[in-house]
């Protein structure tokens, strides 16, 4: 009060926070913080809860506690070995790969896959590859398939291939995604023009991994140079908004859902936060109910039963 400013003496306050009195009967109610405070949670959904708020941010952003918004990730700085062997570059909610020659990105567009002719050895003795193959192959068909060694020229030593079951083969040979079979197969497009070397695949032991090969091709691998997974694969995200981003795409999940691994939204149990004050909770697909007993009813927040 005053000119200048004195403090007022303090106040109980007699409600705990995340509550007002009401006007007209004094009892302690809700605030809806995503109503009352203006740029709250901004560029994400903010839902009221009983006595707080929680901010759901979208796929590829966190959110920050000190301005309450949602800050896009920066993948590049944020995820170790990312884009190995090119260049990664930061989007908003993703990020893509920049490959140098040589090498082409990978179907789902986070590394970088070497695709250079070499030479392929398919005995390993005693530490010295032989039985070198005729036809040139990439590192990836050769110790991927039956190759025990591989030189990127004929006058390179050669170099072993990573033994199966480790990172290193798994990082080399984990590339492909599989196209749905069946009647949701997406049409043919002229415009797709398939992967370069890589001819064919095996049908693989781990759903992840593909084997490439020189046989015919079994199952189709994912083109390079599609542009729009969203609009060729219209059973990604359920529950959720697809979003294409260069040469990949993420998952907006519907209110009441969160993302589960990449391309599937779970509904949230709300219940679990127990939300209903003396009341009962009941999950229901994106949202809850609350529900009173008989001699008691929900107030307008539909969370606090009086």
């Amino acid at each position: 009060w005053g000119h200048p400013c004195e403090m007022c003496p303090a106040q109980p306050h007699p409600c705990r926070r995340g509550f007002i009195p009401n006007i007209r009967t004094g009892a302690c109610q809700d605030v809806d913080e995503c109503q009352a405070i203006p740029g709250i949670c901004q560029g994400g959904n903010c839902i009221n809860t009983v006595g707080s708020f929680e901010c759901k941010c979208p796929a590829g952003h966190k959110f920050n506690e000190v301005t309450q918004k949602c800050d896009d990730i920066d993948e590049c700085s944020t995820i170790p070995g990312i884009c190995d062997g090119g260049e990664c570059s930061n989007t908003v909610s993703s990020y893509f790969c920049k490959c140098p020659p040589g090498f082409y990105t990978a179907p789902d567009g986070l590394k970088c896959i070497d695709v250079r002719p070499g030479f392929c050895f398919s005995t390993l003795s005693n530490g010295r590859c032989g039985n070198q193959l005729p036809q040139p192959l990439s590192k990836m068909q050769c110790c991927c398939d039956s190759g025990r060694c591989w030189a990127s020229a004929p006058a390179t030593a050669p170099e072993m291939c990573p033994i199966r079951s480790t990172d290193e083969y798994r990082k080399l040979c984990t590339v492909a995604i599989r196209l749905p079979a069946g009647p949701d197969l997406p049409p043919a497009r002229p415009d797709i023009i398939p992967p370069p070397v890589i001819p064919g695949v095996y049908p693989p032991p781990h759903p992840e991994i593909i084997y490439p090969s020189r046989a015919p091709p079994v199952h189709p691998i994912l083109p390079v140079n599609l542009t729009d997974y969203c609009q060729t694969f219209r059973h990604l995200c359920r529950n959720g908004r697809c979003i294409p981003t260069p040469g990949s795409y993420r998952c907006e999940c519907n209110k009441g859902f969160q993302l589960h691994g990449r391309e599937e939204c779970l509904d949230i149990d709300e219940c679990e936060s127990n939300p209903c004050v003396n009341g009962v909770c009941k999950n229901t697909p994106g949202s809850f109910v609350c529900e009173c007993s008989p001699e008691s009813t929900l107030d307008p927040t539909r969370t606090i039963c009086i």
